[in-house]
């Protein structure tokens, strides 16, 4: 039976994978995945384009269909580009997966809260793209008191204010840490300043139980 173009239901058994799909593969993302499924079904329907010999290659969705097939699904909703080169296929691919917009952290993190209420957190980590301590992360971030940073001063040992420098050599991967956490205080704050977001970063490592970093 020919499949027609634009939106339809089409059979899981005649779609194939791109061998060119670009995305990496993720154990870890995949098991969310299935649980996504098992939890709300198919939301996102899957692209192709027509093949010869009645298949069809899936444009955007191959993980969607590896999940699909581990589920054993019978049919799936997609949305069909008919007869399109490789070379448009790729370009689709890239334009429907990458145009995406910034998220605003601090506003995720407040729905995070709102659901962790319900819902605690180790449930969840089965179907969030975040691991249950990002979550929580998220959550404290929110809960952290910002004005102790308000003064440019700070009183220390009856000394009104002070400028030292810390200067320490780190490895590439602490280095990449550091610039992550600058980024992430100011999506979530405004703060570029890096002696705040160090001293953040040195407060909730006090915070930390003992026992943690032994």
């Amino acid at each position: 039976m020919e499949v027609k173009k634009g939106f339809t239901d089409i059979e899981v058994s005649k779609l194939v994978k791109a061998e060119w799909n670009y995305k990496e593969e993720d154990e870890n993302q995949t098991k969310k995945l299935i649980e996504n499924f098992k939890r709300n079904g198919q939301v996102e329907n899957i692209q192709i384009r027509e093949l010869e010999n009645n298949k069809y290659e899936v444009v955007n969705g191959n993980h969607r269909l590896d999940v699909m097939n581990e589920l054993k699904m019978k049919k799936c909703h997609v949305f069909n580009y008919g007869v399109i080169s490789l070379s448009n296929a790729k370009r689709i691919a890239i334009e429907t997966n990458e145009t995406k917009f910034q998220t605003n952290s601090f506003k995720l993190g407040e729905i995070i809260k709102e659901i962790s209420a319900e819902v605690n957190l180790d449930e969840l980590e089965k179907t969030m793209p975040y691991s249950a301590d990002e979550m929580q992360n998220m959550i404290e971030v929110l809960d952290f008191d910002w004005n102790t940073f308000e003064d440019d001063g700070v009183e220390i040992d009856n000394v009104e204010s002070f400028d030292n420098t810390i200067s320490v050599k780190v490895s590439e991967e602490t280095y990449k840490t550091w610039i992550e956490l600058k980024k992430r205080m100011k999506e979530i704050t405004g703060y570029d300043n890096e002696s705040k977001v160090f001293e953040f970063a040195i407060v909730e490592a006090l915070n930390l139980p003992l026992e943690s970093l032994r």
